[in-house]
């Protein structure tokens, strides 16, 4: 509940900024501020703090201690336990610094960031930033990396993209967004969803990952995810509210796509390639779904972009007024279904316990 409760308190300055029509951008830096500290200095859910114990201090390390996890990741915590550092610095280094780029981007990105760090705390954080710490991290990073690619600096895009990746391997991915610094047309776009849909309901992907797992052709890692039960089970295309939405989101994004590309790109130069990046991530996910941890590890680090994207629907409409309240308590109905009704998150607890 207090989840709930917090992002409740939120949206009144949400509200207020669109009410006001004025830039409290201090304001908004102390809520995303206020975030990354909560998200640093919680004790619940807290796995990675066992690979903390696990991972010798830098003066003991050795370079096949570097193969427990990405070197980047494992070097971080290592260089920790060599400063004596407690287990919590490495949610406060990790899950905090992706709040924070995540506050900040959305800020540069869009207008209607309040409404963005909304959307973004009603559903994301929950999956990432709360949930673990590297994929929150290496999604967070996703954000700089189109800022770097749209402003032709390949050399801190290249260095961003080695500190996601070597976080967490599924940030290997964000190499595609060179590749997609591109225009599509509609008519291809929508080719592309038609064919991902059908791929899955033939299950191409299920059954030529299994196929690649069992020749060896596959890192053995990732071959023990596509052979558990637990990890690699189907995710329904319809009955995943999640992966539907997305669908929906996606395909009325493509409808409009000439109005709705003329209206935001005026406005903003990073729209092209923060939509392709959703609509990639929209692929993926739909391609693994009979393989959930892929397609959902896939689309939540893609899904960076999403609070920003949703907010550019608004440039559609003369009044602004009224499609950013209905958003605003759409996603206020969403943070009550994940936090109240469904109890996704535990009780917050302060610190490791």
């Amino acid at each position: 509940m207090e989840y709930f409760l917090f992002v409740s308190f939120f949206a009144l300055f949400s509200i207020g900024h669109i009410s006001n029509n004025k830039d409290r951008v201090s304001i908004y830096y102390f809520f995303v501020f206020v975030v990354s500290l909560l998200v640093g200095l919680r004790g619940n859910q807290d796995e990675y703090s066992q690979f903390y114990t696990l991972i010798p201090s830098l003066d003991n390390a050795i370079l096949s201690d570097f193969k427990f996890k990405e070197p980047f990741f494992t070097f971080t915590v290592s260089l920790f336990q060599y400063l004596s550092m407690p287990p919590q610095s490495i949610y406060l280094f990790f899950s905090s610094i992706a709040v924070i780029i995540n506050g900040y981007f959305f800020k540069k990105f869009t207008p209607f960031y309040f409404l963005a760090f909304l959307i973004y705390l009603s559903h994301a954080i929950s999956i990432k930033e709360i949930s673990g710490l590297r994929l929150g991290y290496a999604s967070a990073l996703l954000l700089p990396m189109i800022y770097f690619i749209q402003e032709k600096k390949y050399v801190k895009f290249f260095l961003t993209y080695s500190l996601s990746a070597m976080v967490q391997y599924v940030g290997l991915l964000s190499i595609f967004l060179i590749f997609l610094n591109r225009e599509f047309k509609p008519k291809l776009l929508i080719s592309g969803l038609i064919i991902a849909i059908v791929l899955h309901y033939f299950g191409v992907v299920h059954y030529s990952v299994n196929f690649f797992a069992k020749i060896g052709l596959i890192p053995l890692f990732i071959a023990d995810y596509v052979q558990s039960e637990y990890h690699a089970y189907s995710a329904s295309l319809i009955f995943h509210l999640k992966t539907l939405q997305q669908i929906v989101t996606i395909i009325l994004m493509i409808i409009c796509f000439e109005r709705f590309k003329n209206i935001v790109a005026v406005k903003v130069k990073y729209y092209n390639l923060l939509f392709n990046a959703y609509y990639f991530g929209t692929l993926l996910l739909i391609l693994f779904s009979s393989l959930a941890i892929f397609a959902f590890r896939f689309s939540a680090h893609f899904m960076a972009v999403e609070p920003i994207i949703l907010t550019y629907v608004i440039w559609i409409f003369s009044n602004k007024k009224i499609p950013y309240l209905f958003l605003l308590f759409s996603f206020l109905v969403i943070a009550f279904i994940n936090y109240v009704v469904l109890g996704r998150i535990e009780d917050y607890m302060f610190l490791l316990q």
